[in-house]
């Protein structure tokens, strides 16, 4: 056996031998996925919780799109006359609006119009006062506002 075949019989043995990773190689690898997840989870949590919002934002668009809808239905059976306006909404009203909005986890705190008095001019000219321009809608411990066309979730 010269010197080339016993070196390749070395080198042979020895890459056989060498078949996993080092200590060192893991712990590299550790922490570089270690820093990785650090530096994504707090970015993912935050999409989460502006996804949450979105879709209480969203939940509550319908609360107000189905208020909306239950004072037109008024303003379409009002007779035109101070004494039969009404723009206030009633337990029965405000359970309705949840329902048509399939928002029964949901509670109406607050329901602002755009007019709170009836001029003499008519009824064309009354719209306003069943016109909703704001909403309170409560989920849990979840606050979401209509206020000034802007959307804004309280938690």
């Amino acid at each position: 056996m010269n010197i080339k075949e016993s070196n390749r019989a070395v080198y042979r043995t020895d890459a056989a031998d060498n078949r996993g990773f080092t200590l060192v190689e893991l712990i590299v690898v550790m922490v570089i996925l270690t820093l990785l997840a650090a530096i994504l989870v707090p970015s993912l949590l935050g999409w989460i919780d502006e996804a949450k919002g979105k879709q209480y934002i969203l939940s509550a668009r319908s609360v107000y799109m189905s208020a909306q809808a239950i004072e037109s239905e008024k303003y379409a059976v009002w007779d035109g006359t101070m004494a039969g306006a009404d723009h206030s909404l009633t337990d029965y009203d405000k359970e309705r609006i949840l329902r048509m909005a399939d928002a029964e986890d949901a509670q109406i705190l607050d329901v602002s119009f755009e007019s709170d008095s009836l001029s003499e001019e008519g009824a064309a000219s009354n719209h306003g006062y069943y016109t909703i321009n704001g909403i309170v809608v409560q989920y849990g411990s979840i606050t979401v506002t209509l206020k000034d066309g802007m959307w804004t979730v309280i938690q």
